[in-house]
């Protein structure tokens, strides 16, 4: 027999845990996107400083997976 680690009683208990599991499931891939994006940008900079002028264009990209990461919270107030 397994031993039991924890038990869910309530099914608002059960929501809160798959809300919890769904946010950070769901911000996972965006901060990963974020960080490819800085790095490579980082990256591109230090071989060639002129290409510091592209800082704008590296924004928009983060900001477009930014929403991704939003889409995934939002989602979460509309499961049920």
């Amino acid at each position: 027999m397994l031993p039991v680690i924890a038990t869910v009683t309530s099914p608002e208990a059960m929501q809160t845990i798959a809300h919890g599991i769904m946010i950070g499931g769901g911000f996972i891939g965006p901060t990963i996107g974020i960080g490819l994006v800085g790095a490579n940008y980082l990256s591109a900079v230090g071989r060639n400083p002129e290409a510091s002028k592209y800082l704008g264009q590296a924004l928009v990209f983060v900001g477009l997976i930014e929403v991704y990461g939003l889409l995934a919270f939002a989602s979460t107030f509309f499961v049920k």
